[in-house]
């Protein structure tokens, strides 16, 4: 007699028969199958079907916050009845690469139209609660399968179901990036090589995640310096995304981070081979900005030589930008030497129109307040036979007004000198920004010049 292949099994062998289903659609996931589908699925009884899902699925939520009123459908228990057989359908008619067990998620009330009824606050569902119901059916089958109770490591196990994209889905998740975070902190160094492998092809554009950020930064700190230069690499390699991630919000603070985390001069150099070809977009931003201020704090002069000269050959468009004049200032402050002399005679070739500028007139006025003698009477030099204009300019004034206190008077007095000695010293006089001018022009007047009569003649 042909044996009968739709029956269902004894009762005896009931629970063997469950745990090898559960290990076979389990193995078939793992290897990227799709699970088929029992013939005997319909044949079963639906009591010993649901035993076997309470058993598989997480614990029961509390009643106050996942209940439903009769109102809804909840009446006589008939809706959960309908989830489980729906459920126990879903697990042998999910697609491929479908996880093994998210059907099981509507059990017992956790669904995500089912959260939050009295306010319609709908909860997502998050790869947080992806990784607490696949562990715990996990956990169920070494328990009841091999008699392994208590697993050796239940985060390795967690992240080789999650190997693929479902790490990178994490880091993007508020909850899930913090599980990735403390495994960061506390895992073994197998462990995060793991996490580095997953995403480190992904790290760009977890950089400009608000979730993924975090992880990142939180990477940056316990990776060696060998899995640091190929972040380092992976980031760099192709400027179209470098220059989006340094003028992020998210992705410059994780840049910030980055640099913090660059200990070899190797990987200084290729950062600063690449920097420089992106240095101009991003001192006219204010994210940009704060990285390259950033590695003016961080690195060597030498190390920022290419900056440097970058900066020097286009002041005069970064001089005049709202960002790009604090740039200037930075690069002035923490740089010496053959790069500082090139920066300052490029400033000084062009402060004529810089001190006219609304922007410009401070990277002036800044190279005058470091008193550098010989830069100083260069400047003097280069604004000579324009004193007068400057005087009546909303913002040149101020550069005059500068060189009239900072400096020594042997140069601050010819400027006096050609002021009053114009025709237009009258119009100095009555121009609301000239007035300051003449002001403090006759503050520094030496006394033998008053009794010459030159400054008093031309004041009366």
């Amino acid at each position: 007699m042909a044996e009968n292949h739709h029956a269902p099994p004894p009762a005896a062998l009931s629970d063997l028969y469950d745990q090898w289903k559960n290990h076979h659609l389990i193995n078939a996931a793992a290897a990227n199958e799709n699970p088929t589908l029992p013939e005997t699925l319909y044949d079963f009884p639906l009591e010993p079907e649901l035993n076997r899902l309470y058993r598989l699925s997480p614990p029961p939520p509390t009643s106050d916050v996942y209940s439903i009123s009769p109102a809804h459908g909840g009446g006589g228990g008939s809706i959960l009845r309908m989830r489980v057989q729906s459920a126990a359908r879903g697990i042998y008619m999910q697609p491929e690469d479908y996880p093994v067990n998210l059907g099981l998620l509507s059990v017992n009330g956790v669904s995500d139209y089912n959260l939050g009824i009295a306010n319609n606050n709908r909860r997502r569902f998050t790869e947080y609660d992806y990784v607490n119901s696949r562990m715990s059916n996990y956990t169920t089958m070494l328990s009841s399968t091999f008699g392994i109770h208590e697993p050796a490591s239940k985060f390795s196990l967690m992240l080789q179901c999650l190997r693929g994209n479902n790490i990178l889905l994490m880091a993007k998740d508020q909850y899930g990036r913090q599980l990735l975070q403390r495994k960061l902190e506390e895992g073994s160094p197998a462990e995060i090589e793991l996490i580095f492998a997953e995403i480190k092809d992904h790290v760009g554009e977890l950089m400009m995640d608000q979730s993924g950020s975090y992880f990142v930064k939180k990477l940056f700190e316990v990776c060696d310096q060998e899995q640091m230069t190929v972040l380092l690499l992976l980031v760099i390699g192709d400027e179209l995304n470098l220059v989006p991630i340094c003028l992020d919000n998210h992705g410059s603070r994780a840049m910030l981070k980055l640099l913090e985390h660059l200990r070899t001069r190797e990987q200084r150099s290729l950062l600063m081979s690449v920097l420089r070809r992106i240095v101009v977009p991003l001192t006219r931003n204010t994210n940009g900005h704060n990285v390259i201020q950033h590695c003016f704090k961080l690195f060597s002069t030498d190390d920022n030589k290419h900056i440097l000269n970058v900066v020097a050959d286009n002041c005069l468009s970064i001089a005049t930008d709202k960002n790009g004049c604090c740039i200037l200032q930075q690069c002035l402050a923490h740089s010496h030497g053959q790069a500082r002399d090139c920066l300052m005679a490029k400033i000084t070739a062009n402060a004529l129109v810089l001190s006219q500028d609304p922007y410009g007139n401070y990277v002036v006025q800044y190279i005058v307040g470091l008193k550098i003698p010989h830069v100083a009477a260069k400047l003097v030099a280069k604004l000579a036979g324009n004193y007068v204009l400057l005087s009546v300019n909303k913002y040149g004034s101020n550069v005059v007004e500068k060189c009239l206190i900072e400096l020594d008077q042997h140069l601050s007095l010819p400027i006096v000198e050609e002021i009053i000695n114009s025709p237009y010293f009258l119009m100095v006089l009555q121009d609301p920004y000239g007035n300051y001018v003449a002001q403090s022009a006759l503050k520094i007047c030496k006394p033998s010049l008053w009794k010459e009569g030159s400054c008093k003649d031309q004041v009366e």
